[in-house]
């Protein structure tokens, strides 16, 4: 019984520690700072110049075996970036608040774009990517919204912004990431079909340029480039990539750790400066709090990124993301019990099941490290019942129906996964459960 014991105290560690650190939520918006009217208006190109952005979303060099595809072709090598090839770049501004790159893990991406009349514009967007970046990453479509690293829906208006501040955003990138390295997850896009407070429709034009801009969010840039050549400027201007757009997400998604080192010696005082500098700009816009929370946040100055929160929920309170920031900072204090009020609150905001999802796992991660496991079990359970191929959910649950002993369950959930999923049998962690269970 003993070595049992053991075991099992072995098996929480691993699991709740170190293996299954929650998914965490981070997000970008697209907020000019100047009214979406005047964004949309396109003002910036001639028309020939519009007809033929349009053309070319007509004419998508997408293959059709690539959109019907559900597996891609086979992984290209990764290169590695040179200093001649990185020029001038905002690598500095893409990074997080702590220095550290937020990326996709794979070099193979899975995108699904919901139906309607701007699909064809946002495949354009897509195969422009494909086009600069072969070697780094490569977009490919599903049909299966399940399936998808990456989901691009239409929308008429944003559900996590109720307030007239909306009219300066006109697409929102959601995206969720795991472990140490930060490695992205999942993501979720959303862009606007109408100008804001009207009925106008939007152009094709204009989606395929706030596209190009939230997957540039989605590949993990996390805040805005300062110049307005760049597709990833706050206020985009532009229709293509300009060279320090390219540079950037070539070093991103490059191996050349140490030129990224040197590229981003200064990144602390560069992120903290261009969120101030919003936050002053623009001071009735929640975004600019929660930008600049973040940035507190990552520079380990959580009381003041608690402050900034509470400005940005003054102006938005039924802003599901913000409830889930500041649950991030009760919840890296180790204030567990204030941090599952307001990952509740989160969850009472958000308006998908896909949006509750992870908040629901990171509450039962709550209750494991104030060592409620009954409580734990509960929703880990929740959460592994709604994404059953999810590893990190899977052993979550594990963890839970160790130290509450339903072997049974254990097996169970085991025996399931391998059926879809059969070398987690020869992961030393699940080698450790069934010793356990049997």
């Amino acid at each position: 019984m003993k070595n049992l014991n053991n075991r099992k105290n072995q098996l929480i560690i691993a699991a709740v520690l170190l293996l299954v650190i929650g998914v965490a939520n981070y997000f970008n918006y697209y907020a000019p700072p100047k009214p979406i009217q005047k964004l949309l208006s396109f003002t910036n190109l001639s028309k020939e110049e519009q007809q033929s952005l349009i053309q070319k979303a007509k004419n998508s060099k997408f293959e059709k075996q690539t959109i019907n595809s559900l597996e891609p072709k086979d992984t290209v090598e990764v290169k590695k970036v040179s200093e001649k090839d990185i020029n001038d770049n905002y690598l500095n501004y893409a990074i997080d608040s702590n220095g550290k790159l937020v990326k996709w893990n794979k070099t193979k991406i899975k995108v699904f774009v919901s139906p309607s009349e701007y699909q064809r514009t946002i495949y354009q967007a897509l195969s422009l990517y494909n086009s600069f970046f072969e070697g780094y990453f490569t977009f490919f479509v599903t049909n299966k919204r399940e399936n998808a690293d990456i989901k691009i829906d239409i929308v008429d208006k944003f559900d996590s912004n109720e307030n007239k501040d909306s009219i300066y955003m006109a697409g929102v990138t959601n995206n969720s990431f795991s472990g140490e390295d930060k490695h992205l997850t999942n993501s979720i896009i959303q862009i606007l079909s109408k100008k804001p407070n009207s009925n106008q429709k939007v152009t094709s034009s204009e989606v395929y340029k706030v596209a190009l801009h939230e997957i540039g969010h989605a590949l993990g840039i996390i805040g805005h480039s300062p110049k307005d050549s760049d597709i990833m400027y706050a206020a985009t201007r532009v229709s293509d990539f300009s060279k320090r757009d390219i540079a950037t997400l070539k070093m991103m998604y490059s191996n050349n750790e140490e030129l990224i080192k040197e590229e981003t010696a200064n990144f602390a005082s560069v992120k903290l400066n261009e969120a101030e500098e919003y936050a002053r700009k623009s001071p009735n816009k929640a975004i600019s709090w929660v930008n600049l929370g973040r940035v507190y946040y990552d520079l380990n100055k959580k009381d003041k990124a608690l402050d900034a929160y509470k400005r940005a929920l003054s102006i938005e309170p039924k802003n599901p993301i913000i409830y889930q920031s500041m649950a991030e900072c009760y919840y890296s204090s180790e204030k567990y019990e204030t941090a599952i009020k307001y990952y509740n609150l989160s969850v009472d905001y958000s308006k998908t099941d896909e949006e509750k999802n992870p908040l629901i796992s990171m509450i039962g991660m709550c209750y494991a490290k104030m060592e409620n496991f009954e409580q734990a079990y509960t929703y880990f359970k929740q959460s592994y019942d709604f994404d059953k191929n999810d590893k990190a959910l899977l052993k979550n649950y594990l963890v839970s129906c160790v130290e509450t002993e339903r072997k049974q369950e254990a097996l169970n959930a085991i025996n399931d996964y391998k059926l879809k999923h059969p070398s987690i049998v020869d992961e030393e962690f699940i080698k450790d459960v069934l010793k356990w269970a049997k």
